[in-house]
């Protein structure tokens, strides 16, 4: 079996890179596309209408997309690193999962990668899984990556 297009979404964490690394060496195996992507959420109750100055607001707004580039770069090199050139998305949405589950459909992706932070008990109630709603609702094959 060789996969053609391969989705990794990432976080900017230790273990979507974690990820990244796995889907680099697979890109490079099977000669697949690559897709990384950047889920942006805002936290309908920690908004940048709570900055008062325009400049804040522009601050704020400046700061987060830096920190957007730095990991989508992040995740390039990985990917130029093994010899495989990787394109990127970004999409803003309040519930991930159901925008990479989106996004998988989207790029006609045949294998996703994700990181797994494997918390269990009560963080896991508490904070919920990314990876365990994406495997409840998406029909492509998925690695699951732990570091």
């Amino acid at each position: 079996m060789s996969y053609q297009h391969i989705l990794v979404p990432v976080d900017g964490s230790s273990t979507a890179l974690a990820a990244v690394h796995q889907a680099a060496q697979l890109a490079k195996t099977y000669n697949s596309q690559v897709t990384i992507l950047l889920v942006v959420t805002i936290d309908p109750f920690i908004g940048v209408e709570y900055v008062n100055a325009e400049s804040q607001k522009e601050d704020a707004i400046n700061r987060g997309r830096a920190m957007i580039q730095d990991i989508l770069e992040e995740a390039k090199q990985v990917f130029s690193s093994q010899g495989v050139e990787a394109k990127t998305k970004i999409v803003e949405g309040q519930e991930i999962y159901k925008e990479i589950v989106n996004a998988a459909t989207e790029v006609n992706a045949d294998l996703l990668v994700m990181g797994s932070h494997g918390r269990t008990g009560f963080k896991k109630l508490v904070l919920g899984s990314v990876a365990q709603k994406v495997l409840g609702e998406i029909y492509i094959p998925v690695l699951i990556v732990r570091s």
